[in-house]
C-alpha cells in the first residue's frame, strides 16, 4: 500500500487504515451511485441542464477508469499465474470473459436501439461493440502480462 499517494492521509495503524480504506471505498461506491440517479433523474424529469448531465457522466467515467487502470497496473489481478500451463488456462478463460462481456454489450445496445431508447444506426453499434471488445481485450492481456511479470519476480 505504500506505492500510493493516499497513504499520506491514513493513519499508521494498520487495522485503522484498512478500516479507513474500506470506509472510502463504499463512500465511492455510493457516490457514483448517487452520481447515476442523478444522470436517470435529469434524464426523465429534465431537473437539471444537458450540459450538467454530461458533466455527471464524465465524472462517473473518470472516477470508475482510475480506479480501473490503477487496478491494471498493479499486477495482482492473476495472482496464481506463475507456470506455463496456468498462463494458458487462464489466458483462455480471460478471452471467453472478454468475448463474452462484448456479446453482452452489443445485446444491450440492440435492446436500447430497439425499443428506441437510444437513436443509432447498426454500423456505430458494431464499431461501439468491437471497440469496446477491443480495449477491454488489451486491457485485461496487459493486466494478464504485469500480473504474470509481478508473479515471476516474486
Amino acid at each position: 500500500m505504500k506505492e500510493s499517494w493516499v497513504t499520506m492521509f491514513l493513519p499508521n495503524d494498520e487495522y485503522k487504515e484498512r478500516q479507513l480504506l474500506y470506509f472510502i471505498a463504499e463512500a465511492f461506491v455510493l457516490f457514483i451511485g448517487f452520481l447515476g440517479v442523478a444522470v436517470l433523474l435529469n434524464r426523465f424529469l429534465g431537473i437539471f441542464s444537458t450540459e450538467f448531465s454530461y458533466i455527471l457522466l464524465g465524472v462517473i467515467a473518470i472516477l470508475s477508469l482510475y480506479v480501473w487502470i490503477r487496478y491494471i497496473l498493479s499486477g495482482m489481478e492473476y495472482a496464481n499465474v506463475v507456470e506455463k500451463s496456468e498462463y494458458k488456462i487462464e489466458l483462455k478463460k480471460t478471452i471467453v470473459s472478454t468475448s463474452k462481456f462484448a456479446v453482452l454489450f452489443a445485446g444491450v445496445g440492440t435492446v436500447l436501439k430497439v425499443t428506441k431508447i437510444v437513436e443509432y444506426s447498426w454500423m456505430d453499434l458494431i464499431g461501439i461493440s468491437t471497440c469496446a471488445y477491443v480495449l477491454l481485450l488489451v486491457f485485461q492481456l496487459s493486466s494478464f502480462r504485469l500480473s504474470l511479470k509481478k508473479n515471476r519476480e516474486l
